[in-house]
């Protein structure tokens, strides 16, 4: 793969002014609404991969209608990279949390929201905070409990994709800064601004669901980071991340 493709995420996209004025406030569930959005009982392997192919799709209508303000990058017209890095996302996630997040991406489009455009939105506040100054009042606010979630979820990611690069370094130079402090400004955008943007755009019950599957693969000494980039090889065409990171040298 080239260097482009192993950067995991696809670039930044500022939004304007206008698009931001067109985001409604947040549609909050009861309780008793989001318990029948994510039933208890577990889905079996074949309900969980018909569900990643329709969040693929309103994702990507999200995404591609992302205004940005130097223009439409190019990342909007590549579907095919878009798909393989969120599909590569999603193949680690357990079903109660895609259900999850299927729900919230269906309350977005209902409340005329871009969850992608709002993800920028929040990444701003690290790339470009003077302009975040003016826009985040449009935003949808963030309660004490989602930023403290996001901040946990978000340091458990970036910590798994460090101890990914410690075991297959050949990445290291292929990749986006991890940390925040580690992107040059203007240049570059860190998994940690990236992971925690996306974040929280999440609903508190995908979050929640997220957390616990986090803790779940812990237990099993599995790093989610190292399940992802072995996903994306693969779509790649390699065997493994090893065979990914031999032909890398």
């Amino acid at each position: 793969m080239n260097q482009e493709e192993t950067r995991q995420m696809v670039p930044e996209c500022r939004m304007n002014q206008e698009e931001t004025k067109q985001m409604v406030p947040e549609c909050r569930m009861n309780q008793e609404e989001t318990k029948q959005m994510v039933p208890e009982c577990r889905m079996n392997q074949e309900e969980i991969e018909r569900m990643v192919p329709e969040i693929l799709k309103r994702e990507w209508k999200m995404f591609t209608n992302v205004s940005n303000e130097g223009g439409r990058a190019a990342c909007q017209d590549d579907r095919k990279t878009f798909d393989i890095m969120r599909k590569s996302q999603f193949a680690v996630w357990n079903g109660e949390a895609l259900l999850s997040y299927l729900n919230d991406l269906k309350q977005a489009e209902l409340a005329g929201r871009n969850l992608m455009t709002e993800k920028y939105g929040y990444m701003m506040e690290d790339t470009a905070p003077e302009e975040f100054k003016r826009i985040r009042e449009l935003l949808p606010a963030v309660t004490a409990e989602k930023a403290q979630l996001a901040a946990e979820l978000t340091e458990i990611q970036v910590k798994w994709m460090e101890r990914f690069r410690e075991q297959y370094p050949g990445f290291k130079k292929r990749g986006r800064p991890l940390r925040k402090t580690d992107a040059v400004s203007g240049l570059d955008t860190s998994l940690e601004t990236y992971a925690r943007g996306e974040l929280l755009t999440y609903s508190l019950e995908t979050l929640n669901l997220l957390k616990r599957h986090f803790r779940q693969l812990d237990r099993q000494e599995m790093n989610l980071g190292t399940l992802v980039m072995e996903a994306t090889v693969r779509q790649y065409g390699y065997q493994s991340v090893e065979d990914a990171q031999d032909h890398l040298k």
